[in-house]
């Protein structure tokens, strides 16, 4: 794929906004914007982002040292969330408590079968005086891998599928030729909700409803977990009026599956919709470049406000992701060749960029041969195709970092 040079957005010049010819849509991340009801905010980026990192580990000994064999941007991304990588390698009813203030209330470790169904899910429910916290862990088993490939759909209903613990043994077929018309969700990620939803009437629930104190409850995960988490979207949503409750929900999902049936998908916007005015709910789901988990599996939809990081480190909101608003290089060229004027702008923002390398170089040091040099982890990195390196956590996180870092400026 050719290399992105920059999307069609309302804040991108008029001069390629002109050149274009396409009507803009997103923007770059603007503190201005942030604080508008139902905004994307950095802090919410940020903090849902590290929370869904960090259920990678557990209490178990050695949880992240067995990841990080085969996984080492796990140890990678927890090195950064917490300072060090020893600290990285403590329990993380520890990491919670001291990095985030956090009180564990359940560490979650739900694994077998149920209903023919792979049944594979951990994660947390953390709370302290102003958050409660569920997040889930991405892949890391093979039957975490049996859930991803379990991409049929099934009919979203809790209320009959939770005392029998599973969609039902030919839940594929269900409602497709009877009329019931409900909306539908992939079947994988629906078995292992139905698993998780007594842990979270027994948790979280108690603390959301009009005599409890106005938390905001975030509901997060990368990857599997990201799916899980969209799961878990519908379920909060479904289950409670949050036009009336004093919490409000967030929902941060990083490179998360897409998991959802257009019916499904508009439900959920319907509600989100009505809420977003009233500052009660924000779903965005966190993209990473190129990243392939993005962007399957096919026949199914994602819910939420696109949060996009692009290849160079910018975070877009609500970008359009498709050819006519992403100007790749010779595009770009051709456009500056019939508009001279977009030639001057580009020319501007090509050297701010080469500033901001050589500033990188001169953080990172250069070799004898006048280039960056790299980390033993980076060459490693740079060997991984990019569709699936943009994958990887730390891809995630350090965007973000970046950011909240200039907001604070």
């Amino acid at each position: 794929m050719p290399k992105k040079k920059g999307f069609v957005l309302k804040d991108s010049p008029q001069e390629l906004i002109e050149a274009s010819g396409v009507e803009p849509k997103g923007r770059s991340y603007d503190v201005a914007y942030e604080r508008k009801p139902g905004a994307v905010r950095i802090e919410d980026l940020l903090l849902g982002t590290k929370l869904a990192c960090v259920a990678i580990t557990d209490d178990e000994p050695d949880t992240l040292a067995k990841v990080g064999k085969m996984n080492p941007w796990h140890i990678k991304t927890l090195s950064m969330i917490c300072g060090s990588v020893e600290e990285a390698h403590k329990p993380l009813t520890h990491i919670l408590e001291t990095h985030f203030g956090l009180t564990v209330d359940k560490l979650i470790n739900l694994t077998g079968w149920s209903g023919g169904h792979p049944i594979d899910t951990q994660g947390f429910v953390a709370h302290d005086d102003d958050i409660i916290v569920v997040s889930f862990r991405c892949t890391t088993s093979a039957l975490d891998w049996m859930t991803n490939f379990a991409a049929t759909s099934s009919e979203w209903e809790p209320d009959e599928d939770l005392d029998q613990g599973h969609s039902g043994f030919c839940s594929c077929l269900e409602g497709r030729w009877w009329g019931t018309n409900k909306p539908r969700v992939h079947t994988g990620f629906y078995n292992n909700i139905l698993q998780t939803i007594p842990t979270f009437e027994e948790f979280v629930n108690p603390l959301l409803g009009p005599d409890q104190p106005p938390r905001t409850l975030y509901v997060v995960g990368h990857s599997l977990g990201a799916g899980m988490s969209t799961m878990a979207t519908i379920y909060f949503l479904e289950k409670f009026d949050w036009k009336t409750l004093p919490q409000k929900y967030v929902n941060i999902s990083a490179g998360t599956p897409r998991s959802c049936k257009k019916a499904m998908a508009d439900r959920m916007e319907e509600k989100l919709a009505e809420l977003r005015p009233l500052d009660k709910a924000v779903v965005c789901r966190v993209v990473r470049d190129e990243d392939l988990v993005a962007k399957v599996p096919p026949r199914y939809v994602h819910i939420g406000k696109l949060v996009f990081l692009t290849e160079d480190g910018h975070v877009l909101v609500g970008p359009k992701l498709d050819d006519a608003h992403i100007i790749d290089e010779k595009e770009m060229k051709a456009l500056c060749k019939d508009n001279p004027q977009l030639a001057a702008v580009a020319a501007v923002e090509e050297a701010a960029k080469e500033a901001a390398k050589e500033e990188e170089v001169g953080q990172r040091g250069v070799g004898g041969d006048g280039k960056k040099e790299l980390t033993s982890y980076e060459k490693t990195m740079k060997k991984i195709p990019g569709f699936l390196r943009d994958h990887c956590p730390d891809y995630y996180l350090e965007p973000l970092v970046k950011l909240y870092g200039r907001d604070l400026e």
